[in-house]
């Protein structure tokens, strides 16, 4: 392909096609991501599980759409149960679909459990806990372009490709540890928290074409940060992550405010956050007894800003605090 056909080659085949190459060659696959991390704690850090107090069980639901320039959008769906018991153990279910683009799906479900040390201790929850679970990854090969089908400074899918997929699927089994630490005493203004995940511990083969091996490098994930009390029912939360997987990297860092509105059962969450070299982002949110709903909104400031139209991404997570028995919580749990 020579410079004047890159240049007039359009913007979504562009896209589709770098997806293409990567599915092609050595299939080292990265995770998705979330603005939102902390509303999906299955997927920061095992250890959260059931770790939290005043509630019996926690639900929490994801949805992230990126790029929506493109035919077809980057789309992150996810959803967690998990519960809490005797103040030490908890158990929990999670499950997460990252479809990029309609090229390739990855599905992960699977169960979680973690265990406090520090037990009935109100200043500290210092915990452990372990994912167990499968992750199916799906090629659809419909959506690949191919060097033969580019005509005239366009890929042209009618075109025959000459290119014959084998398989486009594989299952795999799954498995993350991590440690957790958070502060929890009611009589302290600071209450500092620290997580430490790995993830695909097993580093499963996941090569859909059976070309040739390709294992999964495992993700290490360390967040941190404070919830901070300034005055009554007024919070900041600075926080920062960094996660590595293979040669890639991320670091994010943030601070999220939590502003109770004059004594009422609703507190209006606002802040920002900065994800090196990808996006700047902006967060709001509502909290009303038991129910913590947020928005945001990427701002894309990476090279893919061009073929994107500067579009970024929308995201929306919800997390619900609940007793079994049906009855209102004793107190209102921390929003993150």
């Amino acid at each position: 392909m020579n410079e004047q056909g890159h240049k007039m080659m359009s913007k979504k085949n562009a896209i589709v096609l770098a997806c293409s190459l990567c599915i092609w060659g050595s299939m080292n696959a990265q995770d998705g991501h979330l603005s939102h991390y902390d509303a999906a704690p299955a997927l920061l850090n095992p250890a959260l599980t059931g770790m939290y107090g005043n509630a019996d069980f926690r639900m929490t639901s994801n949805v992230r759409s990126q790029w929506n320039s493109l035919a077809n959008s980057f789309t992150t769906t996810g959803f967690g149960y998990d519960v809490a018991m005797q103040d030490r153990y908890g158990f929990g279910a999670y499950l997460n679909n990252y479809n990029m683009a309609g090229v390739m799906n990855t599905f992960q479900t699977g169960v979680s459990a973690a265990y406090n040390v520090a037990g009935r201790d109100p200043r500290h929850i210092i915990s452990g806990g372990f994912n167990l679970g499968i992750l199916y990854k799906k090629m659809n090969d419909q959506q690949l372009v191919w060097d033969a089908q580019y005509d005239n400074g366009y890929f042209n899918t009618d075109l025959p490709s000459g290119e014959t997929v084998q398989r486009g699927a594989r299952l795999m089994l799954d498995i993350a540890g991590g440690v957790s630490y958070k502060a929890t005493n009611a009589r302290k203004r600071v209450n500092p928290f620290a997580n430490f995940a790995m993830y695909h511990v097993n580093t499963p083969n996941e090569s859909i074409l059976r070309v040739t091996d390709s294992d999964l490098p495992i993700r290490y994930s360390v967040n941190g940060g404070a919830r901070v009390e300034i005055i009554d029912d007024t919070y900041l939360v600075p926080s920062g992550l960094y996660m590595r997987q293979g040669a890639d990297q991320q670091v994010n860092v943030g601070l999220m405010a939590e502003i109770g509105l004059g004594g009422s059962v609703y507190s209006v969450l606002a802040g920002a956050a900065y994800r090196v070299n990808d996006a700047a982002i902006a967060h709001v949110g509502l909290k009303h007894k038991n129910v913590v709903y947020r928005f945001s909104y990427d701002a894309n400031i990476s090279s893919l800003q061009n073929y994107t139209r500067k579009n970024g991404a929308f995201e929306f997570s919800l997390m619900y605090y609940g007793m079994h028995s049906g009855r209102d919580r004793r107190a209102t749990s921390s929003a993150f």
